[in-house]
């Protein structure tokens, strides 16, 4: 499904009170459409209703994702205020740094119900509702430059199993896409790299004031501090190229050039083995 205005559209962006979801939030208020945020933390989910009214029509719902009851219990809220769902965005996550070998059970468990299982639940719970209208609809995983390889100059980060739960969004949403060609819903995975969300400018501002932190510097080394920068763009920023994708009717939407970059390297890698065991 394409979309040419978004105005009057109804969209919900799950951690939409901050970062990229906010961007997304904002993107979608500038262009008339009538916004839901969740977020976990009400005061939070307020202050950006506050900030962004003036856009538009928005307003900010509590809902813990990786609850399938809190999820059904929006989705039916939603369609019954206003009327129709038109595009998700299903933006909910966290980016714990967890090392393979040293990360806890619960860790795992907790960033995969965050990441993943939020995403499985707004699918289900959202999908349907919107073939049932059959006036089609969209929905957009965030996933990240971490869905398609682990990026150079990131191997200090301990992304491991957060990366392991956007390569999980990805090949979902590859089925997802799937299961809906004969529908009016399509499905899209947006692909960021660096993104100078709320945390990351944080983590800037620390290396500013702490230069040589030892336990800092240990994961953001004065290089890969230098790569961030040089690679981060504005939530502003990401949510156009987003909107952008989705208009385009992409399903792949990488952000930042570097990110193909990267996947050469993987196929690059992927294509030697197939020859070595000639397989082609």
């Amino acid at each position: 499904m394409r979309f040419g205005s978004l105005k009057d559209k109804v969209a919900l962006v799950t951690g939409g009170a901050k970062g990229i979801g906010k961007g997304l939030a904002r993107a979608c208020l500038q262009e008339g459409a009538r916004v839901i945020i969740t977020n976990l933390h009400e005061d939070q989910g307020r202050a950006t209703q506050k900030e962004l009214g003036d856009l538009g029509r928005i307003r900010s719902e509590p809902c813990d994702s990786t609850e399938r009851d809190q999820v059904e219990s929006l989705v039916n809220d939603i369609i019954q205020e206003e009327g129709s769902l038109d595009l998700v965005f299903s933006n909910a996550g966290a980016g714990d740094q967890h090392r393979v070998l040293s990360a806890q059970p619960e860790e795992i468990d907790r960033i995969f119900s965050t990441n993943f299982r939020s995403a499985v639940n707004l699918a289900q719970c959202c999908v349907p509702r919107m073939v049932e209208q059959g006036s089609g609809g969209h929905l957009m995983f965030t996933g990240s430059e971490h869905s398609v390889s682990l990026p150079k100059g990131n191997e200090t980060l301990g992304f491991s199993f957060y990366g392991a739960t956007k390569h999980a969004m990805l090949i979902m949403a590859e089925w997802l896409r799937n299961d809906l060609l004969d529908t009016e819903v399509s499905a899209s995975v947006l692909m960021p790299g660096p993104v100078l969300t709320e945390s990351v400018i944080n983590t800037f501002e620390m290396l500013e004031r702490e230069p040589d932190n030892p336990d800092l510097r240990a994961i953001f080394s004065k290089e890969v501090e230098g790569l961030l920068r040089e690679r981060a763009i504005t939530t502003d920023q990401c949510a156009a190229i987003a909107l952008k994708g989705m208009r385009a009717g992409l399903f792949y939407i990488p952000t930042q050039p570097h990110i193909f970059d990267d996947i050469e390297s993987r196929f690059g890698e992927l294509k030697a083995s197939f020859e070595a065991l000639n397989l082609k």
